[in-house]
């Protein structure tokens, strides 16, 4: 997902939850929403496709502030656990 469509659904009322994960060297941000078929949930994407990876929890929150959101949790995978 895109930022210009995260924002229409931060508008909408929509988003349910925000995670940041941890991808290779940075974060990932996977958003769940809702839709008319039920619950979805997408990674945060670059413009040009593939999935957008923050090096620090900062720009995560620059970047999510910036749509409107003001608050997401940061995951972090147990023992034994993987990434998705």
């Amino acid at each position: 997902m895109e930022t210009k469509k995260l924002m229409v659904l931060v508008e909408a009322g929509a988003v349910r939850s925000v995670e940041a994960i941890p991808d290779g060297d940075g974060w990932a941000v996977w958003i769940t929403y809702a839709s008319l078929i039920g619950e979805r949930r997408e990674p945060l994407q670059r413009q040009r496709g593939g999935v957008r990876v923050f090096v620090t929890l900062d720009a995560v929150a620059r970047c999510l502030v910036a749509v409107g959101l003001s608050e997401f949790a940061v995951n972090l995978p147990g023992k034994g656990e993987e990434l998705p």
